[in-house]
């Protein structure tokens, strides 16, 4: 009983009361001045670099990092939670993400942090903000809320700001067997919703917009298309390739899952190993994916037979020297709404085959060899082609390499400013510059 009467009295002593009314004033302040920011201020979630980055994770960083020093923007960044405690042992706060956080004049990462010994314990004061953090969010009066990966999560729905979202591909509409099924359903869940109220939409390729239009989802006038840079390597210094790769080989990029035709990837080499004497080895560089077991069998065959190599998940500078080394690259994928590993051979200097899709006519400028994915015996002597005539493979090689100078992620970044702005309303010339045209938050 004395030892509880101590705890009560030590909680309502005068420190205890002056250390949370400073906390809660500071906190008021930091709420304040976020609202009368005069830049255009968009807020983005920023969950998926607490998790090794996939492509559009890689896709967001990459624009962040392109727009993180521009004097016209504001933009927040959410991490999992926004209310966090140094001392908790909750994984959002214990745990950092995986990547350094873009840094810059235009970013600014929203954190609340609790401290310890306030009138209400921490433990429970962070509970309760973060059942409110929609309000919390909502009550930083973004102009603007980006959804990189086709939908907001529900911590923003009650925020006010315009709507911009970027829709990667239509696999749920045209390949819907090769999704998750966690996927698939909170895509048939959202997606549509998400379309409807966005101010902007962003598609990855103009095969995407027309897809969208076709679909009756979205008028075309909302759209913008805006093409990646040159890939997550473009960056990468080579590094060595790993020591049990052969000296000739060709290469496969990509998460083994049912939309990369892996399957039809596996019959076009047995194709290209009995037309062609000395025929290379064929690579594959990812993990197993969902729905891969028929697949894995077929893998784990050809790799006894001595003509497969499956290496898994390779770092950057691996994946790099990969793609410099390959004789070819081979994409013979079902459905793409970009294709990252088609521009990251072109960037190589690798002749690429790929499936005749627009997209990949699209993206690559045409800087490839084409065949319909469901043809491997058309796939083949498209590679043959490229593995036995040098005429061909310096053309590709040559076209190639101009086209992947039209890409560019600082291209990519500030044609999506500009649709952010577009979607607040704002007038402002893509590339940075002053904050004219935006007008000051109402204050808290």
């Amino acid at each position: 009983m004395v030892a509880a009467l101590g705890a009560m009295l030590a909680l309502l002593s005068f420190p205890r009361w002056s250390r949370t009314i400073g906390w809660a004033w500071r906190e008021v302040q930091s709420q304040r001045a976020r609202r009368s920011e005069n830049r255009l201020t968009v807020g983005i979630e920023i969950a998926a670099f607490w998790e090794p980055l996939t492509g559009i994770g890689w896709y967001l960083y990459r624009l962040l990092e392109q727009l993180a020093d521009r004097d016209d923007l504001r933009i927040r960044l959410y991490g999992p939670s926004s209310v966090v405690s140094r001392d908790s042992r909750d994984s959002r706060d214990s745990e950092n993400p995986v990547v350094a956080l873009p840094a810059g004049s235009a970013i600014e990462f929203v954190q609340r942090e609790i401290p310890d010994r306030l009138v209400i314990p921490a433990g429970r004061l962070i509970g309760w903000l973060r059942k409110l953090e929609p309000l919390l969010i909502a009550a930083d009066g973004n102009d603007v809320l980006f959804a990189p990966n086709y939908f907001l999560p529900r911590r923003f729905d009650l925020s006010r700001g315009a709507r911009v979202a970027t829709v990667h591909d239509l696999g749920l509409r045209h390949f819907a067997w090769t999704l998750r099924q966690e996927t698939l359903s909170e895509l048939n869940q959202r997606f549509e919703h998400a379309v409807f109220e966005a101010a902007r939409l962003i598609t990855v390729s103009a095969a995407i917009k027309e897809e969208l239009v076709a679909e009756g989802l979205a008028e075309a006038a909302r759209i913008t298309v805006v093409h990646h840079g040159p890939g997550q390597l473009a960056s990468v210094e080579p590094g060595e390739l790993p020591e049990t790769v052969p000296a000739a080989f060709a290469l496969h990029v990509g998460t083994i899952e049912p939309r990369k035709n892996i399957a039809g990837l596996l019959d076009t080499w047995r194709c290209v190993q009995s037309r062609l004497e000395n025929a290379p080895k064929l690579v594959l560089c990812g993990k197993f994916g969902w729905k891969t077991e028929a697949v894995r069998a077929k893998v784990i065959e050809a790799e006894r037979e001595g003509w497969l190599l499956h290496l898994g998940y390779v770092e950057d500078g691996e994946l790099a020297a990969l793609y410099r080394h390959a004789k070819v690259v081979v994409f013979p994928t079902l459905y793409e709404g970009f294709g990252l590993p088609a521009v990251e051979a072109l960037w190589a200097r690798t002749p690429l085959v790929c499936s005749d899709l627009p997209v990949l006519r699209e993206v690559t400028g045409g800087a490839a060899l084409f065949a319909p994915p469901d043809r491997p015996d058309l796939l083949a002597e498209r590679v043959i082609e490229v593995l036995t005539q040098p005429e061909i493979r310096a053309r590709l090689i040559a076209a190639g390499s101009a086209r992947v100078e039209e890409l560019s992620w600082a291209k990519a970044a500030n044609q999506t400013a500009s649709v952010w702005a577009q979607a607040a309303g704002v007038d402002r010339a893509a590339g940075g510059g002053g904050a004219a045209g935006a007008g000051e938050k109402d204050a808290a």
